[in-house]
């Protein structure tokens, strides 16, 4: 028309695919977790109640604000140094960018702490109690993920713990094994939540004024819906000062 010449390009199937094979994939995005409770560098008190409230906002997961994120998959790591210099040897030992151990996240998706906590009897005892009354070895582990995973009824009282038949057996070891050799010290422990709250230690007898709280959230993503082994994690920390 007009006298004007219309161009075609026929691209053979080979080409095409080519082409598709070098558009980008797409990639997960790094949720953003931040603490607005307690405020970063905070004084604490000995035995008191710390208040915490935790945001995240993922781009495939949601917003905590929204009720798109689900609570007890939102971690908070609580740690106590009886002096901040022990700051600089803890980060060396520990990249701040650790992953959480493989049990803890498996146990976010199930109903573990709903009926226990790091630290204090809930409806079961605390993951401190279950280590201090059976120290680890390969045959107590074993038993343990067994109740994990079947149930178990007498050993705390008269209130049963329900059977988790959709447990692996290797998750269930993991987790036993995590609960009997990572809950023994009452200064280091994890809670679950978007907000809550725990207790300060007593003081110590020998107070020099240098202890500090390292409080770490963390929040792991689920992945996109067609890849989703590409998860991602995204953490916030702060210190209180005594």
């Amino acid at each position: 028309m007009g006298g004007g010449v219309v161009a075609l390009t026929i691209l053979s199937g080979a080409m095409l695919s080519s082409f598709r094979e070098s558009e980008p994939a797409a990639e997960n995005t790094a949720p953003v977790v931040r603490m607005t409770l307690p405020a970063a560098n905070a004084k604490f008190q000995w035995n008191a109640m710390v208040n915490y409230t935790i945001h995240v906002n993922d781009k495939e997961d949601g917003n905590s604000e929204y009720d798109e994120i689900a609570p007890h998959e939102v971690l908070l790591q609580v740690l106590f140094l009886s002096d901040s210099a022990q700051l600089q040897a803890y980060r060396s030992e520990r990249s701040k960018t650790e992953p959480e151990p493989e049990a803890l996240l498996t146990m976010t998706t199930l109903p573990c702490f709903n009926c226990h906590t790091a630290n204090d009897k809930l409806i079961g005892p605390s993951f401190q109690q279950i280590a201090a009354k059976y120290p680890y070895s390969a045959s107590m582990e074993d038993a343990l993920s067994k109740k994990i995973i079947g149930g178990s009824l007498g050993t705390w009282g008269n209130i049963p713990m329900p059977p988790h038949p959709e447990v692996q057996a290797v998750q269930a070891k993991e987790i036993a094994r995590w609960i009997l050799k990572s809950n023994k010290d009452a200064d280091h422990f994890y809670l679950t939540g978007i907000s809550g709250a725990f207790k300060t230690r007593m003081k110590p007898v020998k107070d020099a004024g240098k202890g500090v709280y390292l409080l770490r959230a963390s929040y792991t993503d689920h992945g996109l819906k067609d890849n989703p082994q590409q998860r991602k994690r995204g953490q916030y920390t702060l210190m209180l000062k005594n």
